[in-house]
This record gives C-alpha cells, structure tokens and sequence, in this order.
C-alpha cells in the first residue's frame, strides 16, 4: 500500500488487538487531544464501532481477504483528486453488527468526519458501492470542514443540518440514487416543508450543546425520525435540481445562504 496515502493500517492493530478495544483505542489517543482510551472508545460505539464478540476475528479476518483498506484508499485517492479536498488520517475498523439502528437506518455500516480525521465502520457484506458511499459522504463532511473553518462548539443546528444534507447529495451525485440512505426518501415535499417551518426554523441557530440539538437533528423522542438529515437533503436537493446549483458551489456557501438559495415551498 502506498505510504503517501493516509490510511492508517488498523488492519495490522486489529489481527492483535481486535478483542481488547481499549488496548486499541490507545493508538488513538494521539489523534484526541485531552481524551483516554475509553472516552474514544465509547465515543466511537455511539457512531457505530463495534464492540467485542465471538465473530470479530472471523469479521476482521474476512474483511482482510475483501482486501477493504485497499478498496478505501482506491476511493479516496479519486476522490480526492475530483475535489482538491484535504489530507486526513483515515481509521478504518469493523461495524457494531447487532446494532439494530444502525442496521436499519445505514444498512450496518457508519462513519464519523472531524477536520483532521476520518473513522469508517464497515462490514464484509457491504459493496464497493456501499463502501464508496459511505466514505463520500463523511469525506464530504471534512471537505465541508475545510471550506468553513468553525470550531465544533461554535456548530448550529443549521450548519449540521446543511452539512448532512451536501453529504448525502455528494453520494446521490457521485455515487448513485440508489445508494443513498434510507431516509433521504422517509418523507414527502410537502412533510419536508413542514417540518422545516414547525421544528427546525425556530431553533436553527441553537449550538451544538443545547438539550434540543440531537433530538432535532436524529429526530428522537417525538420528533419525526431522522428529522434533521431528512430535511438536510432536501434542502441542498432543492438547490441542486430546483435552483440549478452546481455542487462545487454549495460547498462554498454558508449555511445560511444555502438555505435562501433552496426557498422551501415556493
């Protein structure tokens, strides 16, 4: 494997350390500033990271011979070079599959993007396709993160929003319709609409720690389900198909104008 391209070979910590996930969470820590083993551990399980079991080593060793961090740095090296986007050590470890949400909502396989680095969870049933829509969407978020430096606490409801919503347009576009996640297709227009006036308007500007932010992005408790992303997509969508936006373009704007740019209901 090419030793320019960053992705870290977790497939070697893995053969060792695939039933001791704090051992491997260790190799981590350089990447967090101020955070243990376990803080990143149960940090990564909320996104989908597996935890221990009797088939992770059949999981780990099967994902080996699908040789799937050779297919990652396939993946990452054109797109990369489509976007101009940035360099970010890339983490590749096996999906938590008796995660039922992340089964029904992501088919099994998740991500998480931070501006200087990317996880993937991942498992040996998924496609090259799914592989590839998977790290679209959460190397589109670190690209997005290039384009809009904030820092993480001065994150709104709305550039969340927005954020998911060019993810998973990135992957309609770049990818496939077919491979986009389910609940890009969970509501109709006229839903979307509402839910933006009712829900996600009035709050668009609360910060990431406010008790509202993840009820209103995930849709939880009463909220309708996936409320945030769902309504993120169609937003950026509007934009695209609607608007004639170029994708390139949105990437450049603010959450905000995006939002004016897609008006909703007209």
């Amino acid at each position: 494997m090419n030793k320019t391209v960053p992705i870290v070979r977790t497939d070697e910590w893995l053969v060792k350390l695939h039933s001791r996930p704090l051992q491997l969470c260790e190799r981590l820590t350089p990447y967090f500033e101020e955070a243990t083993a376990r803080d990143i551990y149960l940090h990564l399980i909320q996104h989908g990271m597996y935890q221990p079991s009797n088939d992770i080593a059949n999981i780990v060793d099967q994902m080996k011979k699908k040789r799937m961090w050779k297919h990652i740095t396939t993946i990452y090296e054109a797109l990369k070079k489509q976007w101009n986007s940035p360099d970010v050590p890339i983490f590749l470890f096996p999906a938590d599959p008796h995660n039922r949400k992340l089964a029904r909502e992501f088919n099994s396989k998740g991500g998480l993007a931070y501006p200087d680095k990317l996880f993937l969870f991942l498992l040996p049933h998924h496609t090259e396709k799914e592989i590839k829509a998977v790290f679209t969407h959460e190397y589109n978020h670190v690209w997005r993160f290039a384009k809009h430096e904030k820092q993480s606490d001065d994150y709104t409801l709305l550039d969340a929003i927005i954020l998911e919503g060019l993810a998973e347009n990135a992957v309609r576009e770049y990818v496939g319709d077919t491979y986009k996640a389910n609940w890009t297709t969970y509501y109709s227009e006229q839903e979307i609409i509402q839910f933006w006036r009712r829900y996600l308007s009035p709050h668009q500007s609360i910060p990431v720690h406010h008790p509202l932010y993840n009820r209103l992005l995930y849709g939880l408790g009463f909220y309708p389900n996936m409320l945030g992303y769902a309504v993120g997509y169609s937003i950026v969508h509007h934009c695209l198909q609607k608007r004639g936006v170029r994708f390139s373009e949105l990437m450049e704007l603010s959450s905000e104008r995006i939002v004016q740019l897609a008006r909703l209901g007209e």
